[in-house]
């Protein structure tokens, strides 16, 4: 494992040219990402202004950010045409948060593109998932304190620049840590697990074996107290991928089938059961599945929400309803407040138009495939080097591929620190590619 006398050495050399002190910035970045968003956001916003891609013109130029261009302008297109279409009910409402909203997106494809250069060497890649693990320690400690002994916040410093919401933990919540749900926690801690993995798997001496796999413990005690499914889900399929890449293709849909029979069963356990099942059990696993005494929109108002998401998408198809309007729609349409479709797609689609989100997320699943495609045909190799290498690139297929597969139930995307490192993730998945 990288030390911290470690992280401040890779700061501590001479006469370095831009492109390395960039690579030293996102490392700092990286490393400060968990537990310091807005300070890392601001890091790494000056470690692309020194990448080799930094020059918009030659953006433009590249052929593969074609199809990021062409969102960009849909979605500003959008933003224009809601601002002034009288049609659109909730236009006071949203005509200035629209504009707001593009800064969830168009800032990130210049992410996606100015990081490529830091990361085409595996080198590089893995030290990113060695700070990613050491950045998460923190989490580990506070999300413990706050589980175990109450010791909750929000704490602030520099006035508000750091927060760490510490949430008190509520018999619908899970673990938190610094992030402001038990959701985001998941999706965080999901993302960064199959690096751990790689290193226990990686580390043959017996001190670092045991260092890795205590970490290896944290991760997965940590993701259980979360309460959230899709961590849960995630941190399974992570393990198939590391340990069996080529049957994936059957588990996740096997995964899946699982969980909703395991969700059916609980739901319809005597009251009395579930309530001794919770002496053996994390105190709040259960409140993630139904009651079979509740209606069944009552049981998955998920379902709910995509119909609504799905019909309200169709009445606007082309350049939807403006960005940040789902919750506006929703509340004047149904008296109740929700802050998203939990599916990003939909999320796109009845923000900016169907062409828009399909253009968004083809391209992204698109790379996915060659990804995994190339992963796949790496198997195949003889070389026992190659192969280990070969780990490195399963553990950064399992966490872009579980942080995909997450968004398409939840809205994790609008934290800061899972939307920046779901496109360093993504630009270093492309990188892989070249």
């Amino acid at each position: 494992m990288l030390s911290m006398f470690g992280i401040f050495k890779i700061f501590s050399q001479k006469n370095l040219d831009s492109n390395k002190v960039g690579l030293k910035l996102l490392y700092l970045g990286i490393f400060l990402l968990a537990t310091a968003p807005s300070i890392a956001a601001f890091i790494l916003l000056i470690s692309l202004l020194l990448s080799k891609n930094n020059n918009p013109i030659n953006y433009i130029k590249e052929k593969t950010n074609k199809v990021f261009i062409i969102v960009s302008l849909l979605m500003i297109l959008s933003c224009t045409y809601n601002y002034f279409d009288t049609t659109n009910f909730i236009n006071n409402e949203i005509k200035n948060l629209a504009w707001v909203s593009l800064i969830n997106w168009i800032p990130f494809f210049w992410f996606f593109w100015g990081f490529q250069p830091y990361l085409v060497g595996e080198k590089e890649r893995k030290t990113v998932a060695k700070l990613l693990i050491i950045g998460t320690i923190p989490v580990f400690i506070s999300g413990f304190l706050q589980y175990f002994y109450e010791v909750t916040g929000p704490f602030e410093i520099f006035k508000g620049l750091i927060i760490w919401y510490q949430r008190p933990i509520s018999m619908t919540d899970g673990l938190t840590g610094p992030f402001n749900n038990a959701n985001y926690a998941g999706a965080w801690l999901t993302l960064v697990w199959p690096f751990s993995v790689y290193y226990f798997i990686l580390n043959k001496k017996k001190y670092k074996k045991l260092i890795t796999g205590i970490i290896c413990l944290l991760f997965i005690f940590s993701i259980l107290l979360t309460n959230s499914r899709n961590s849960w889900i995630g941190m399974l399929i992570s393990l198939q991928i590391m340990f069996g890449f080529e049957k994936i293709a059957l588990l996740i849909p096997l995964m899946l089938i699982f969980f909703a029979i395991l969700t059916f069963l609980i739901s319809i356990l005597p009251s009395s059961i579930r309530d001794s099942l919770l002496n053996f059990m994390p105190i709040n696993i259960f409140n993630n599945f139904p009651d079979n005494s509740i209606s069944f929109n009552e049981a998955y108002p998920r379902l709910e929400i995509w119909k609504f998401s799905v019909e309200n998408i169709f009445k606007r198809p082309f350049l939807g309803w403006g960005g940040g309007s789902f919750p506006i729609v929703y509340e004047s349409l149904k008296g109740k407040w929700i802050g998203h479709p939990h599916n990003i797609i939909f999320e796109i689609a009845f923000n900016y138009g169907i062409l828009t989100a399909l253009l968004l997320s083809s391209k992204i699943f698109q790379y996915l495939y060659k990804f995994y495609k190339s992963i796949a045909d790496s198997t195949l190799l003889k070389n026992s080097e190659k192969k280990r290498n070969l780990i490195f690139e399963k553990a950064w297929f399992s966490s872009i591929l579980f942080i995909t597969f997450s968004h398409l139930f939840d809205m994790q995307y609008f934290d800061l620190r899972i939307s920046i490192i779901t496109w360093i993730l993504l630009s270093g998945m492309k990188a892989a590619l070249f």
